[in-house]
């Protein structure tokens, strides 16, 4: 008898780049009314440029990445369940010179996105 594993994840859209998060590293996303100063971008966290402002101004805290205040966003959270055969292991040569930040593995979902994560 095989188990398959399953991994509950949050998956979020920044204008037309995706990247998915375990669910247990996301402590909270709440919807924007005013930013506050000394909280950055996801988009630039990651070294990517800003993301369009387009579908909702999010903050989301996940304490696990060692940012206490979190990030700003525009974009979508959706809560999703990622097979075992959705998740691929990173190439040898991705890993060594791979700059984005927590990057684990990689998700097969129309196209191939980052899976990132701080628990190792």
């Amino acid at each position: 008898m095989t188990h398959k594993l399953n991994l509950s994840a949050v998956r979020i859209t920044l204008g037309r780049q995706r990247f998915y998060i375990p669910a247990t590293q996301v402590q909270r996303c709440s919807l924007v009314d005013y930013e506050t100063d000394g909280i950055g971008r996801f988009s630039h966290w990651l070294g990517l440029p800003a993301e369009p402002e387009q579908d909702l101004h999010l903050h989301l805290i996940v304490p696990a990445s060692g940012v206490q205040q979190g990030w700003y966003l525009w974009g979508k959270l959706e809560n999703v369940i990622l097979t075992q055969s959705d998740i691929y292991p990173l190439p040898d040569l991705l890993t060594q010179c791979c700059q984005l930040p927590a990057l684990r593995a990689l998700v097969w979902d129309e196209s191939i996105v980052p899976l990132l994560s701080w628990a190792r």
